[in-house]
């Protein structure tokens, strides 16, 4: 069975893969008309929505489930920590949206940046010890 935290990192990464890719179409529209020169604020948001938000995610979501699972009653790890992963990833990732959007915000950029790192953190150790071989 697909897992649940799987499920949303996935749903969540398409949704940013939508957003982007529809920032990056008004981007791409802004050098045919020329609407305003201004509106180039949003190409550092597009590429953090697209490498970031969509694909990182997509590869969390994807590895959680595909990796193998542990010998254990609990196959994948602690759900608590998969759930952390989402939830300090994304609240992250928005923090540094939202700094991207605000003229000096370097707290919350920061916040975002530490809150995104201890979820990457917390990741590589979930999938880490479901590395191991069990052959002998």
């Amino acid at each position: 069975m697909f897992p649940l935290p799987s499920v949303w990192l996935l749903r969540i990464s398409l949704i940013y893969f939508l957003m982007g890719t529809i920032i990056g179409a008004l981007l791409m529209l802004q050098k045919v008309f020329v609407w305003k020169v201004s509106f180039w604020f949003l190409l550092p948001i597009h590429y953090s929505m697209m490498i970031w938000g969509f694909l990182i995610q997509f590869i969390m979501g994807t590895a959680y489930w595909m990796f193998p699972k542990h010998l254990s009653n609990l196959p994948r790890g602690p759900k608590f920590q998969a759930w952390l992963v989402f939830f300090c990833y994304n609240f992250g990732f928005v923090c540094l949206l939202f700094s991207m959007m605000i003229p000096f915000s370097f707290h919350l950029e920061t916040v975002g940046k530490i809150l995104m790192c201890l979820a990457i953190v917390i990741f590589i150790k979930l999938i880490w010890v479901r590395s191991i071989s069990y052959n002998p």
